[in-house]
């Protein structure tokens, strides 16, 4: 992207907000394959853009939902965490959550391509965005 286009982004664009679920079943987390041309097939947890008049918590349910079909309960505000790329035309507040699963059987369309449930050290070998390595450290279950 050239600089008049960044500049033109940066006064046009606005941050959007999403929700982000780490969702757990079974000691494992599930994660999902991008279908889109961002950050296409990095793996990353379920999540997306808040809609008009839904609260964050709603946008997370909906979210995992739509993307892998898993219904969660038990959802916690864990933190949040804003991610800049503005070449990449990207500037989100991400309001990342925790939560459990209710089954395991996943479907998956559009937005991604593949969802599972992994362990840290099958996560640790996936091509993950590097914001999950931070999210899962954060947490206290990724270690080196």
């Amino acid at each position: 992207m050239t600089d008049d286009k960044i500049k033109n982004n940066i006064s046009t664009q606005k941050p959007r907000l999403t929700s982000s679920v780490i969702v757990k079943y079974n000691n494992k987390y599930l994660l999902g394959q991008r279908n889109k041309a961002n950050m296409k097939n990095k793996w990353v947890f379920p999540g997306g853009g808040v809609e008009f008049g839904e609260t964050l918590t709603m946008a997370a349910i909906r979210e995992v939902k739509e993307e892998t079909g898993i219904d969660i309960c038990n959802i916690n505000l864990f933190k949040h965490k804003e991610l800049i790329n503005v070449p990449g035309n990207y500037h989100s507040i991400v309001f990342f959550f925790t939560a459990e699963a209710i089954g395991s059987a996943i479907y998956t369309k559009d937005d991604i391509s593949e969802a599972s449930f992994f362990t840290i050290d099958e996560i640790k070998k996936l091509d993950i965005l590097p914001s999950v390595k931070d999210i899962l450290t954060d947490r206290g279950v990724w270690q080196d």
